[in-house]
């Protein structure tokens, strides 16, 4: 019906001399909903919500499932008066929410989670007990709704134990409530989708490739006699590649640019050539990619609030640093990454100094499993390699201790490599966080050339350290390099002071868009996304569920 619809409609009625007016309430499918707005109605609805919110048997049989309480405080707050009806603004309001609950999916949640309750079969909700159970089940919906949006539907700690990311602080129930108090309904439930473009590019990403699923999503390709299935590669990238579209007979090197495109896209090396790789990245079916992306959603709903104004983000699953400034970025990096059994983690940290010549302080897990092993063959290797034991002063070296007898399981020595010649190369920007990783230079440069760089004990090994560094001193590439260098050629190790701390997140894309629609997917080097595709499924099946089940 529309707005200017819903407002001659309920003109008309108010000017009728009909004792009990109802108005038609559009929802998210534009189907007939009723709700009464005199007076003695809202009367009756308040009465009835007050009942079902301070009495247990009421509450437990709406089937509430966000915290009881807090339904319940939030209409304590109100005085019990409806939220979704007794006026014109709680019904427009109610309108919008509605038809933001059924949209969820656009934004890679599950609308399923979000259903209200509604008597069955009937077309009126009457005033009383019917509208006060409506009016808790929108806002119990909504206050999910909300949560999953600014917080995630899963906590990151249930899907991965090394991640440290700021938690969401907001709180929703009185940010609504404030919504509903200034009429400001749409600007709130526009403002619970995260801004970030990334994100806003992703779910655009998405809305594409459930359109490719609902067409039947893509053949396979074969791997064999790759020159004589040419179309078969041109109808195959032409679905993905938004610049294919235009050309309906591609020239040889026109697919081969095609190729290398999609390439880069997924993290391969862009040779042009139709190898198993790429065959194995074109046949990953259009249902994975969407859960991929939903995924890559998820994490980024973890992300809480706004990016600073200036800050460094490592894709770890790109091998990519950027320095971003007032929204731009100034500085693309290479970078190293750990391994598989070192992954490097989540996590927001902050960088309050940089450290020429580090020395570096070796965990003891790395220490116990890495030289160990070569401590028992070689008892000269910690002066080979500059190392010292701190908690050893009377025998720094190690030469008199009897290292055979020394349990992986139980290492006693705080293990350092002394700089000028420490693993941490000259300079790492001192960020304190819970996993000891860091980003800093390396004397293994050239491992910078290659395209799998997960060599790593977890932290991030950066190529442009020294371009990275004078911008966090100065906000400029070269402005602080007389600085740095100076302190560097002293050999010894020095601590520099960063006037603005610098706030460093270390994420993990998998599926990233970019302004033309297209969508990257990178290797998932440490199988983070199915833990999290399970997790959603299984918050989904969760919420899902009725209560007789």
């Amino acid at each position: 019906m529309g707005r200017n619809g819903i407002v001659l409609f309920l003109s008309s009625l108010m000017l009728s001399t009909v004792t009990m007016p109802l108005i038609l309430l559009p929802n998210a499918s534009h189907a007939a909903q009723f709700i009464d707005l005199t007076r003695q109605s809202d009367s009756s609805t308040r009465t009835a919500l007050r009942s079902i919110l301070t009495s247990t048997n009421s509450l437990s049989s709406i089937s509430l499932k966000s915290d009881v309480s807090v339904v319940r405080s939030f209409y304590s707050g109100r005085g019990f008066e409806p939220a979704w009806s007794g006026s014109l603004e709680a019904l427009e309001g109610a309108a919008k929410v509605r038809d933001a609950l059924a949209a969820a999916d656009k934004l890679g949640l599950d609308s399923a989670q979000y259903a209200t309750a509604n008597p069955e079969g009937s077309k009126t909700i009457a005033p009383g007990m019917d509208a006060a159970i409506y009016d808790v089940s929108l806002t119990d919906a909504l206050l999910r709704y909300s949560s999953d949006l600014l917080a995630g539907r899963v906590h990151p700690r249930d899907v991965y134990k090394d991640i440290a990311l700021p938690d969401w602080t907001l709180d929703v129930p009185a940010a609504l409530a404030l919504a509903l108090k200034s009429n400001s309904i749409a600007s709130y439930l526009e403002t619970l989708v995260p801004a970030h473009p990334a994100y806003r590019r992703l779910m655009t990403g998405l809305g594409r490739y459930r359109n490719i699923a609902a067409q039947g999503g893509w053949s396979a390709i074969s791997a064999q006699s790759p020159d004589r299935s040419a179309s078969a590669v041109y109808t195959r990238l032409a679905i993905e590649d938004s610049g294919l579209h235009p050309i309906t007979k591609p020239t040889a090197a026109q697919l081969q640019e095609a190729v290398k495109r999609y390439q880069v896209r997924h993290g391969l090396t862009p040779d042009g050539k139709l190898g198993p790789d790429l065959v194995s990245e074109l046949n990953v079916p259009v249902t994975a990619r969407i859960q991929q992306i939903n995924a890559n959603l998820e994490r980024w709903r973890w992300i809480s609030g706004e990016f600073e104004s200036r800050y460094v983000a490592i894709n770890v699953a790109g091998q990519t640093l950027e320095f971003v400034q007032d929204g731009r970025v100034v500085l693309n990096s290479r970078v190293i990454v750990g391994r598989k059994g070192s992954p490097t983690p989540i996590l927001r940290t902050v960088a309050h100094s940089l450290v020429a010549n580090p020395p570096w302080d070796i965990p003891a897990d790395i220490a116990a499993d890495q030289l160990l092993p070569h401590l028992k063959n070689n008892r000269h290797y910690l002066a080979d390699h500059n190392m010292v034991i701190v908690n050893a002063p009377d025998d720094p070296r190690g030469w008199n201790i009897p290292w055979e007898q020394v349990s992986r399981t139980d290492f006693p020595y705080n293990i350092r490599q002394m700089p000028p010649y420490s693993a941490l190369g000259v300079l790492m920007l001192d960020s304190p966080n819970e996993f000891d990783v860091y980003l800093h230079d390396t004397p293994g440069k050239r491992f910078f050339r290659d395209d799998d760089r997960e060599i790593s004990n977890g932290c991030v090994r950066v190529e442009q350290i020294t371009a990275l560094a004078s911008l966090a001193l100065t906000g400029n590439s070269s402005a602080g390099l007389a600085t740095i260098n100076s302190a560097i050629s002293s050999r010894q190790t020095r601590e520099i002071m960063l006037d603005n701390p610098l706030p460093i997140y270390m994420l993990y894309w998998t599926a990233v868009a970019d302004d033309e629609g297209n969508v990257g997917f990178l290797p998932d080097r440490y199988g983070r996304d199915p833990p999290l595709i399970e997790a959603l499924s299984n918050s989904a099946r969760a919420a899902n569920k009725k209560p007789e089940e």
